[in-house]
């Protein structure tokens, strides 16, 4: 492949560019299709920050969903190589428009999203019992009480 030619007034500074090889990039769409999850469910693990990675908001390459999958299956204690083996059967489904849904990620995502939402909820428990806590040395607290009695 040769490279592009020199305009005359351009100077030669030594330095190479090299195209590297181009690495597939997902919409969530696609992306969702690849795991084997609905794309309101990568959308909430975005959001909460437990999922793949992205590339660009809404945006996933191959590799980081194949490495989020083999995350999934290591941590539940299973093999890797069935996590590749899944990677590669995506890997040739990506291009039909209607792939099966992948039950083992479907449960580990709800189990990572349920994780996040407790503890969210646990915080924001927290923080209403010590609004509550506070609340109640203040005689804004014993009028408010009394007028709803």
């Amino acid at each position: 492949m040769a490279g592009p030619l020199p305009t005359p007034d351009a100077e030669d500074t030594g330095t190479t560019v090299f195209a590297f090889p181009g690495k597939r990039v997902f919409a969530r769409d696609e992306a969702a299709r690849y795991l084997g999850i609905s794309r309101l469910r990568l959308r909430f693990l975005e959001i909460a920050r437990c999922g793949p990675v992205p590339f660009a908001p809404g945006r996933y390459r191959t590799t980081e969903l194949n490495l989020y999958r083999i995350e999934l299956f290591l941590r539940a204690g299973l093999p890797a190589t069935e996590a590749e083996r899944r990677n590669a059967q995506a890997e040739t489904l990506a291009q039909n428009a209607e792939t099966p849904r992948d039950p083992f990620v479907e449960m580990a995502t709800l189990h990572d999203l349920r994780q996040v939402g407790t503890f969210i909820i646990g915080r924001v428990a927290i923080g209403i019992g010590l609004f509550i806590i506070v609340m109640s040395h203040t005689p804004l607290w014993h009028f408010l009480r009394q007028s709803l009695k």
